[in-house]
């Protein structure tokens, strides 16, 4: 997370706003599918859209240990 939180706070996002950015950059073949129950979060995660992480930022987040365990 100290990686999202770092890449989030260079461009005045959200943590979830970088993880969606991230998806959207996988490509044209793949595509988030955020969840919220309020609208507020709603407008942010359609503030990623708006988003342009670097090449510097993706390399960044692509450098991040992938999660280890279950998800609860």
């Amino acid at each position: 997370m100290d990686v999202v939180r770092a890449v989030a706070e260079r461009h005045g996002a959200t943590p979830a706003q970088v993880a969606i950015a991230w998806t959207l950059s996988r490509g044209e073949h793949v595509v988030p599918i955020p969840g919220t129950k309020k609208s507020r979060y709603l407008r942010d995660n359609a503030g990623a859209a708006a988003l342009d992480l670097t090449a510097e930022d993706l390399a960044e987040l692509d450098a991040v240990p992938a999660a280890v365990g279950g998800r609860y």
